[in-house]
């Protein structure tokens, strides 16, 4: 990745200049009666945000995403992570939302199943545990 003041990424069929870094986490003892689609969970008041500029922790994230082998799923994927790639002017230019598991989810809008669990637990060692707002 390039250490220039953003990082471009492929979006909708154009390179985008990524500036910031959203993280939506919503524990996992939080338990909800429906599976919480992206939106939904970042309009829930009980999860915790976590915003960045820094341009080492950006290109980490992407990195780590771009290693993952997601393969198509119909499986619905109850969000409890989110990761939100915004430019310098505030529009959102990827999203991938997570499972509890890290296992499904959902990259770009489409429904992804992921390998095993190392992505999850990578955030969870960067953004913190599982524990109620921890």
């Amino acid at each position: 990745m390039s250490a220039d003041a953003s990082t471009s990424v492929q979006a909708n069929g154009r390179e985008t200049q990524i500036a910031k870094l959203t993280v939506y986490h919503l524990s996992r003892l939080v338990f909800t009666e429906t599976a919480l689609t992206g939106a939904q969970l970042e309009e829930r008041s009980d999860l915790e945000k976590f915003e960045t500029t820094d341009r080492a922790r950006i290109d980490e994230t992407i990195e780590r995403i771009d290693r993952v082998a997601t393969t198509p799923t119909s499986d619905v994927c109850d969000a409890r992570w989110g990761l939100v790639f915004s430019n310098a002017a505030g529009v959102r230019v990827r999203s991938f939302y997570l499972d509890r598991f890290g296992t499904t989810g959902e990259l770009d809008g489409a429904p992804v199943a992921l390998p095993d669990e190392s992505l999850i637990d990578w955030l969870r060692g960067q953004y913190g545990p599982d524990g109620v707002l921890s």
